[in-house]
């Protein structure tokens, strides 16, 4: 069962739930047509806006050029400009309040992403 974190005007945020993967794939792929497979650029998924109850968006941790824990915001052509800027607002404030480890520990952060890349692969 989704809960929605909040709403603005539009937009709801929500958690990244197992039931999310297959609108998550689809927003990737249209990222990065070209691939056949799920990258590390995937990541680990975390939270997901939602538009008029359809997935728009989705936050993923990934890891920077320099290899420092990072997050990547991936949308759809649905979004607006300001509608992007709200999300990545949203996002930036969810990670600040987090204590979990998956934010903050880079081995941790590694092995979830190989599981991902197998899993979805």
């Amino acid at each position: 069962m989704e809960t929605p974190l909040t709403h603005q005007e539009t937009l709801q945020f929500a958690e990244v739930y197992l039931s999310d993967i297959a609108p998550l794939k689809t927003i990737f792929f249209q990222a990065f047509p070209k691939n056949r497979d799920i990258t590390p650029a995937f990541g680990v998924p975390f939270l997901i806006a939602k538009k008029e109850n359809k997935t728009v968006a989705f936050a993923s941790f990934i890891f920077n050029s320099k290899d420092e824990i990072d997050f990547n915001v991936y949308n759809t052509s649905v979004l607006t400009d300001e509608e992007k800027l709200i999300f990545v607002s949203f996002v930036t404030d969810y990670i600040k309040k987090q204590e979990n480890g998956n934010y903050r520990n880079p081995e941790q952060l590694k092995n979830m992403i190989n599981k991902i890349l197998q899993w979805l692969n």
